[in-house]
């Protein structure tokens, strides 16, 4: 199928002499899987939580049509927003109303601003890492000073321990002789 050949009901409204998307487009879970880049066992997972709907079975197999596709594309979206499937569950539910999911919206892209000061805060760090022309980072007095600012935050009891981003483990990243033997 290429991606022409589909158009959300919402666009074909308000376009004119146009017909109405075809909804007989099916795919099997094998089929939706591979377009997707899901593994079929996450797609019955979103499926048991009530975020995906198969239009039916054929030949024992879960049928998907484009509204299956639609239901992807949102939980995708709440999916990179950092949102949990059972979240995305609530906030898709014909039971939550607007108020709350822009309630749950708003909470997240609070989260959202507090990551990405965190994260300008470490790209800066990492940068001077990088730059630094002091032979090692324990002669470097901005990395002094990082340090300094760390220990005092945890003195005072106003380091909030879990603040770290989350990132991919690095793949050939210095490691310690001690880990590197156990």
């Amino acid at each position: 199928m290429s991606a022409t050949e589909y158009t959300h009901p919402e666009q074909s409204r308000h376009r004119e002499n146009e017909r109405e998307p075809s909804r007989d487009i099916r795919f099997d879970i094998g089929e939706l899987a591979e377009l997707t880049k899901i593994q079929p066992s996450a797609l019955r997972f979103y499926e048991r939580h009530g975020i995906l709907r198969s239009a039916g079975r054929l030949g024992g197999r879960r049928i998907f049509d484009m509204t299956g596709v639609h239901q992807l594309a949102a939980i995708d979206y709440w999916r990179e927003a950092g949102f949990t499937v059972e979240e995305i569950a609530g906030l898709v539910s014909d039971a939550n109303t607007k108020d709350e999911t822009q309630k749950a919206a708003a909470t997240r892209l609070a989260e959202l601003d507090r990551f990405i000061e965190q994260a300008e805060r470490a790209k800066q760090f990492l940068r001077h890492v990088i730059e630094c022309a002091h032979p090692t980072l324990t002669e470097c007095p901005y990395y002094l000073a990082h340090l300094q600012d760390r220990v005092e935050e945890i003195v005072s009891g106003t380091y909030q321990r879990g603040q770290h981003l989350r990132l991919q483990p690095m793949t050939g990243a210095p490691r310690s002789k001690r880990s590197a033997a156990g």
